[in-house]
């Protein structure tokens, strides 16, 4: 059950086995934030694309992209987390140790073993939409044929930090780390001199495939309908899987395209080593969390964009005035309220907006923003337990969703439809909803397209939403669906 914890003596053993991957920080350790300047005549910064290209070869890179609202990068983690069916992994200085041991257990031990560090310490990466299956009883899920981890997370001491306007360094000195500012401002210096090559074109080998095809995706949204007629569930999120066949010389080249086709502001690229990587052009906030206040923005309904800026205003025009997507934002906004209430203070859960338009390069959504306040000792892992996976690509009531998801989808989803982002050892988080998300694996790369199914649901209307979430994602391939 998602309330479960660790036990004492549990959490200890595990503390243990960490400690001796990467000592416990010491004592007094603080966060440092250090505005980073320089020098010379031509003084003006790099892009973040710059930093990219200069941080990318670098073991665990990862970039969270904020589009013009702020980056994250990262390089050269102190540790390597990672969770397969239920089997840790834990790599660092101190070597590397495997045991048995759930995603958020491991996370919740993570914060006992190192917490100290304070601020400057960041895990960043994913969890996978099947480490819900911690959480409650459901289904074995659909088969897994890209072998990526539930969870990986990895812990940076230091991250660079662009707010628009100049670069700043986040770092920690917990671990008796070289001074960070003078290689920061090495990396700042060697990327102002590169140069970001344009991508090439058509990057995709043999055409992309769905998982389900067209007619097999139709057929699901037809028995989901039936079922929300029996009064099993109220709504779903169905996706379907785009899949081509990719080398990993062009996974970067591919995430420069999509972020070019639909730039986002919880955008990521997670360089996982040996050929595998997470892309995501995510526009929707899972968790946000400064001290103890905490915010979700599910995002529902969707129109293309228009051809024109009469047909633009049209379209967005009609997904406001819808109340079919009105309804189906409003079950999932009661969804996340009662996660949230888990875990916050009663009576602070609130709807701070609600079905306000968000306009993306290629479609049209409606959002709302509920917040709460955290009740006093909540951490980042009992908050994730409450609210994993996010409301907005479950559905409701939420754990049936779950199981019929299990029932209807092809494949496993992985990376896609779970959360990405960072979390401070200091207690602050963001997590993006991984939508818009493909995951680079074993030579391929596979992309979930997702739609929100309630009773008045057209099968070929759905289909059609799926291939407007899709489009960002053909784009930067340079390739359409084989039929």
């Amino acid at each position: 059950m998602w309330s479960d914890h660790l036990t004492a003596k549990r959490r200890q053993r595990i503390v243990e086995r960490l400690q001796r991957i990467l000592p416990a920080p010491r004592a007094g350790s603080r966060g440092s934030k250090t505005p980073l300047r320089l020098p010379g005549p031509k003084g003006e910064p790099p892009s973040p694309e710059q930093v990219a290209e200069e941080l990318r070869e670098q073991t665990g890179f990862a970039w969270l992209d904020g589009a013009e609202t702020g980056h994250r990068l990262y390089g050269r983690p102190l540790a390597v987390l990672t969770v397969r069916n239920r089997r840790a992994s834990v790599a660092g200085p101190g070597g590397r140790t495997r045991f048995a041991a759930d995603g958020f257990d491991l996370l919740e031990a993570a914060f006992a073993a190192w917490s100290g560090a304070g601020s400057g310490a960041t895990l960043v990466g994913y969890f996978g939409y099947e480490l819900g299956r911690e959480l409650e009883a459901l289904p074995d899920p659909p088969p897994d044929d890209l072998g990526m981890p539930d969870l990986s997370l990895r812990l940076y001491d230091s991250a660079l930090r662009w707010d628009g306007r100049s670069w700043t360094l986040e770092a920690t000195a917990a671990w008796g780390s070289a001074n960070p500012v003078i290689e920061a401002e090495r990396v700042l210096a060697a990327a102002r001199r590169r140069t970001v090559a344009e991508p090439p074109a058509g990057l995709a080998r043999g055409g992309v495939v769905s998982r389900p095809s067209r007619s097999g995706f139709e057929a699901a949204v037809e028995r989901i309908v039936e079922r929300i007629a029996s009064g099993e569930i109220f709504q779903m999120n169905l996706c379907r899987r785009l899949e081509a066949r990719l080398p990993a010389r062009l996974v970067w080249p591919l995430y420069q395209r999509l972020r070019a086709a639909s730039p986002a502001e919880r955008g990521a690229f997670l360089d996982l080593g040996r050929g595998r990587a997470v892309l995501s052009i995510s526009p929707e906030v899972f968790l946000s969390a400064r001290g103890d206040e905490v915010e979700t923005r599910p995002i529902k309904g969707t129109r293309p964009r228009g051809a024109n800026p009469r047909e633009d205003r049209a379209l967005a025009r009609e997904l406001l005035e819808s109340e079919k997507d009105r309804a189906e934002l409003t079950m999932i906004v009661d969804v996340a309220r009662n996660d949230l209430g888990r875990v916050c203070e009663t009576g602070s859960v609130r709807l701070a907006s609600h079905a306000e338009l968000m306009t993306l390069p290629t479609v049209h959504h409606t959002a709302s923003t509920v917040r709460g306040r955290l009740r006093p000792g909540t951490s980042p892992a009992d908050l994730l337990r409450a609210t994993f996976p996010p409301a907005s690509i479950t559905g409701a009531p939420k754990i049936q969703a779950m199981a019929v998801i299990a029932a209807e989808e092809e494949r496993r989803r992985g990376p896609a439809m779970g959360a990405l982002g960072w979390i401070s050892l200091g207690g602050d988080l963001d997590l993006a909803v991984a939508i818009r998300t493909a995951a680079a694996a074993r030579g391929r790369v596979a992309y979930h397209a997702g739609c929100g199914i309630v009773a008045d649901s057209h099968p070929e209307l759905e289909f059609a939403e799926s291939a407007a979430k899709a489009r960002a994602f053909l784009t930067a391939l340079g390739a359409v669906e084989t039929v």
